[in-house]
């Protein structure tokens, strides 16, 4: 019989060993997974922030890209808010409600996929309007296959706000 307690000291050790083992990759996996998906929301916040630079770099509307203001404001902004003729590419915006219904996928050289959407709108200071107003806000909506929450898609919201006076 005490050959067999040897025996059954090194099996329990072996478990013991085994469990340790298991929460180690255990942990070692939720550390990468986590790690992982601080790199996807850096490249998230990066694209938004593209958008948000390129967009600073326009005029604030369309009737202001000649260099002259209008006689009325707010009343002397476009009311048709989005890409004007000719306007098909992100290269061809000179305002910044171009950016209004822009949807883009972005592949990184990663291979990840991003659904880039864009709207903006007049903004009174807390809420959007659909009259003229010295503010227009950005919202840009990212989302990917990969992005995820607990199993279901998660989706990105940034807010630009942008106002005349401040060009």
């Amino acid at each position: 019989m005490s050959g067999y307690t040897e025996i059954l000291q090194t099996i329990l050790a072996l478990i013991l060993v085994s469990f340790l083992v298991m929460n180690s990759n255990r942990a070692i996996i939720t550390n990468t997974q986590s790690m992982v998906e601080g790199e996807l929301e850096d490249q998230v916040i990066a694209i938004a922030q593209d958008f948000i630079d390129e967009s600073r770099s326009t005029t604030f509307d369309e009737e202001t890209t000649d260099g002259g203001v209008p006689v009325n404001i707010p009343s002397g902004f476009t009311a048709n808010l989005g890409p004007e003729a000719g306007e098909a590419t992100r290269a061809n915006f000179d305002d910044f409600d171009d950016y209004d219904g822009w949807t883009q996928t972005i592949t990184t050289s990663g291979g990840v996929d991003y659904e880039v959407s864009i709207s903006v709108d007049y903004y009174d200071g807390s809420n959007v309007i659909n009259s003229f107003s010295t503010l227009k806000i950005m919202e840009i909506t990212i989302s990917s296959d990969i992005l995820e929450n607990n199993g279901s898609a998660n989706n990105y919201h940034f807010k630009f706000l942008r106002s005349f006076y401040a060009d």
